[in-house]
């Protein structure tokens, strides 16, 4: 018989062989830690308890601490902050029987990780370390998918898994890339957004301007750095109010007006980011651009062997399409005017792509039309590009005209044509007056800027007497009175075109000149 003293003796040892049996634990990827958040809060949300609710949330808070916390408070530590919030808000919806706030609760912790993953990719570039690059671009590759999907960063990743010193060169084209992902998510929830609330589902326009909210937040920095800490501040304003929008009392048609209001303001500028023509016609290539590139996309996850796979993801198809096609036709006049042929290939390609997303056929047609078109676009826009210059006066005159007509509308009580008439004075038309006037009396420029922008917006938007608001446009007049005979008739890239416009009059008169003197 065994005393107690050896029972301990041998079960101590027959837990350290079946320790040493049992293979090492699989250490998983960012990319699966990711999915493991996002998948415990989703199934808290199906849970049939409150208790098994909190549990599924308290492994994935488990998971976020151990995987993505200290990478957020060393490169953000505002999306920690947000993080940790949003899950004490979870267990309190949990409490609540909220499932709906959770869900949305849970979008900000989904998103943030990107932003996390993101600026740790940025700051792996910065120390020259291709691991821990490719550690945290592993979180995106889940996410989205890019491996399925003809990105060039599919051979770049390639060339770094290869070669760890392409890194300075490699690894700010994939960030690029995924900027541009992430600027496409931000205008793509805008879309769903207003196609929810046309059919009256203000549940789904939540939750997409939750995303499109915490999608833009990836984008922000870059924004800030090409366009300034104010117009970046800004587009982030617009994502906030949308999502402010679909959380108010209003009916889906009023937030489907606003939120119309809110993607014009945010597609500007986002233009403005890309460095495009944010001309009327400009702007409508881009849109179509973008939305093709997103029909590509979600068809790709949409259809396989001509059946619907993901309902969600074909309905958002036939969104993007439907939008595409309904800014073409609106611009369709211009469009043709600048090139009868690509116009004409377009509107073909869109006859031949609702064709197969009706019938379901195979991505890889999509993405071939898909190209087509974005090729056609491209020369489009080559010809846009060739435009008449509109000098700086004629850009103060229209500005005027617009505060006078935002005067008269915010008298007579239509306060949202009002705000609208003043973004469009500033938006269209006072940012090409910036450049040239700046050039000549920089404080002046500022003045009006922020004037117009900030202080008369935000009058409109409170509620400002008529009396007020007047007393605001009165002012602003009388600055761009006084613009007029400071600045320029032409904005620099105009007198640029104007020179050598001239110059290349005079030196063809010159050698027109000395051919006749030759001939002499």
């Amino acid at each position: 018989m065994l005393n107690t003293y050896d029972k301990s003796v041998l079960f101590g040892m027959i837990t350290l062989v079946l320790v040493a049996s049992v293979p090492l634990a699989f250490s998983s990827t960012l990319g699966e830690d990711w999915k493991s958040v996002k998948s415990s809060l989703s199934d808290a949300e199906k849970s049939n308890t409150v208790t098994e609710s909190l549990s599924k949330v308290d492994n994935a808070h488990l998971t976020y601490i151990n995987s993505f916390k200290n990478a957020a408070l060393e490169v953000d530590s505002q999306s920690d902050t947000l993080i940790e919030n949003a899950i004490d808000n979870i267990v309190t919806n949990h409490n609540n029987g909220d499932t709906e706030m959770a869900s949305l609760n849970r979008q900000i912790i989904d998103k943030t990780i990107y932003k996390i993953a993101f600026m740790k990719m940025e700051s792996s570039i910065k120390q020259n370390d291709s691991a821990e690059f490719l550690n945290w671009y592993d979180v995106m590759e889940k996410k989205f998918k890019i491996s399925e999907k003809e990105y060039e960063t599919n051979s770049l990743i390639s060339e770094l898994q290869s070669d760890a010193s392409l890194l300075t060169t490699n690894g700010p084209a994939i960030n690029e890339e995924l900027l541009g992902i992430f600027k496409l998510k931000t205008i793509e929830e805008l879309e769903e957004a207003i196609a929810a609330l046309d059919e009256g589902n203000i549940k789904n326009a939540k939750k997409f301007t939750y995303e499109g909210l915490y999608y833009y937040r990836t984008l922000h920095p870059a924004v800030e750095e090409r366009l300034g800490t104010e117009t970046a501040n800004e587009l982030l304003h617009e994502m906030q109010e949308s999502v402010e929008v679909t959380m108010s009392d209003k009916s889906a048609s009023e937030m489907k007006e606003e939120i119309e209001h809110i993607s014009s303001e945010v597609e500007l500028i986002i233009r403005d980011y890309e460095g495009g023509d944010v001309s009327e016609v400009g702007l409508a290539l881009s849109g179509i651009k973008d939305r093709l590139n997103l029909v590509e996309a979600e068809y790709f996850d949409a259809v396989k062997d001509s059946k619907i796979i993901d309902q969600e993801e074909y309905d958002e198809t036939i969104v993007f399409l439907t939008k595409a096609r309904e800014i073409f036709n609106e611009n369709e006049q211009s469009l043709m005017a600048l090139s009868n042929s690509d116009a004409s290939s377009l509107e073909k390609n869109f006859d031949e792509l609702n064709q197969i997303v009706t019938a379901k056929e195979n991505p890889n047609q999509v993405s071939i039309l898909v190209g087509k078109s974005l090729n056609a676009i491209s020369s489009l826009e080559d010809l846009a590009g060739g435009s008449v210059q509109i000098d700086t006066i004629e850009y103060i005159v229209e500005i005027e005209h617009l505060l006078n007509q935002a005067k008269t509308e915010y008298r007579l009580g239509n306060t949202q044509l009002a705000f609208d008439l003043v973004s469009e004075a500033y938006l269209d038309n006072y940012e090409f007056v910036e450049g040239p006037l700046g050039e000549v009396d920089h404080d002046l420029m500022e003045k009006i800027e922020v004037d117009m922008r900030e202080e008369l917006r935000f009058m409109i938007q409170s509620g400002a007497s008529p009396d007020a608001v007047d007393v605001q446009i009165d002012m602003i007049l009388v600055d761009l009175s006084q613009a007029k005979t400071v600045v320029p008739e032409f904005g620099s890239i105009a007198l640029l075109v104007l020179f050598v416009a001239i110059t290349s009059i005079v030196i063809l008169s010159r050698k027109s000149s000395l051919l006749s003197l030759n001939r002499i």
